[in-house]
């Protein structure tokens, strides 16, 4: 059998060469000189041949494990499943964080980023506690799991936290605050949803003040279903709007194919 001598010693277990085991996203397969069945059509095969409850009392003689049931809680996501739908949110992963930076008291804001706001370097600017604004940024940019709405704020404001100061801190404050406000906010999928695809591009024209650069944003859905979105600055700068949404059309598109 060919392991891949960079996983850890227990990621493999005891079984024969003939078993395909997929384990905590290690693969591991039988040597063959002969073609072998992809893995996604070997797993599909034998979930139709085995019960599901079988399958468990396999894996169950094969590792130490227990059955937790029903998945309500991962990675500080919270998930509520029903009949026709699943919710997924960072509710109390987001009150901790509010609390951990002592902002659960203050007034709440509306949007994350002032419209039209122009962020900038700010030279001049008063220097503050680079650790606590890394830490700041660093929260906000887990909770942008579930948070597509906090997506574009939150990266413009990564972009100063090699030097920040205080007008950079109050961007971030102020992304927190807004959070304060929203924090049953999440991503809802409804299963009777179509499986059709669509994706939705917008660019804000030279909105790095520094540089001149482009921000690509874009979101994309499966049927109603929310299913991926990004937020980065472009790579080089753009002369015209109609070059700017050129380029985010063709990201979005290479998103979706």
């Amino acid at each position: 059998m060919e392991v891949d001598d960079s996983l850890p010693a227990d990621y493999v277990g005891k079984h024969s060469e003939d078993e395909l085991l997929l384990l905590n996203d290690a693969v591991l397969v039988p040597s063959s000189s002969e073609p072998s069945t992809p893995v996604h059509e070997t797993q599909q095969e034998q979930s139709e041949l085995i019960p599901p409850s079988e399958q468990k009392e396999e894996m169950k003689a094969m590792f130490e494990m227990s059955m937790v049931g029903e998945l309500t809680y991962f990675l500080r996501l919270q998930v509520k499943q029903t009949d026709s739908s699943i919710y997924i949110n960072q509710a109390k992963y987001a009150k901790n964080l509010i609390k951990r930076f002592g902002l659960d008291k203050v007034t709440h804001a509306r949007t994350p980023m002032a419209a039209n706001a122009k962020s900038a370097n700010d030279p001049s600017g008063e220097s503050v506690n680079v650790t606590l604004c890394r830490s700041m940024i660093g929260c906000l940019l887990y909770l942008t799991t579930s948070r597509p709405d906090i997506t574009f704020s939150v990266g413009v404001c990564s972009r100063f936290q090699s030097n920040p100061k205080v007008s950079h801190l109050n961007l971030v404050k102020r992304i927190i605050k807004y959070v304060g406000r929203t924090c049953d906010y999440g991503l809802f999928y409804s299963k009777e949803s179509n499986l059709s695809f669509a994706g939705f591009s917008d660019s804000d024209w030279a909105g790095n003040a520094d540089d001149r650069k482009s921000t690509t944003s874009g979101c994309f859905y499966v049927g109603a279903n929310l299913v991926a979105w990004m937020s980065k600055k472009q790579n080089y700068v753009s002369l015209s709007t109609v070059e700017v949404e050129y380029i985010v059309a063709g990201n979005c598109c290479s998103q979706l194919l």
